[in-house]
């Protein structure tokens, strides 16, 4: 999943990330489920495929160490269930870059398909960035 980094400077509007494809197995699915006090119905949660995908994109940028970035919000459609251990793929596109200070801002693009190459969630999701030093 952990490819080539990019620094947070290298990033603009129209960046797209290498694709991404990952199983949603169960043991992903579980310690999300624990996580949020949640249940699974042999279907994996749709905001776990969101977490997941987010969670990746972020592994692949070059930030300070001790640097946490915080998922801010996310307006997103869901098309259909995925049952746990299904494979997915994902692109996450920047859309825009904000400076508040020194605070940063990502609002991020993203399209996941199943193993068929259907839809299963597009939308938007905003990262917050501490302060960059």
């Amino acid at each position: 999943m952990q490819g080539k980094t990019v620094s947070y400077e290298e990033l603009v509007p129209g960046y797209e990330f290498p694709r991404i494809s990952y199983e949603l197995s169960e043991s992903l699915v579980s310690k999300y489920v624990r996580a949020v006090d949640g249940a699974s119905d042999g279907f994996v949660p749709p905001l776990a495929i969101t977490a997941c995908a987010i969670a990746t994109m972020a592994g692949s940028i070059s930030l300070p160490p001790d640097t946490v970035a915080i998922h801010a919000s996310q307006d997103l459609g869901f098309f259909k269930q995925i049952p746990i251990g299904a494979m997915v793929e994902c692109q996450i596109r920047v859309a825009q870059k904000i400076a508040r200070g020194k605070m940063g801002m990502l609002i991020l693009e993203l399209d996941i398909l199943d193993q068929d190459r259907e839809r299963v969630q597009s939308g938007k999701a905003t990262i917050a960035l501490p302060p960059q030093e």
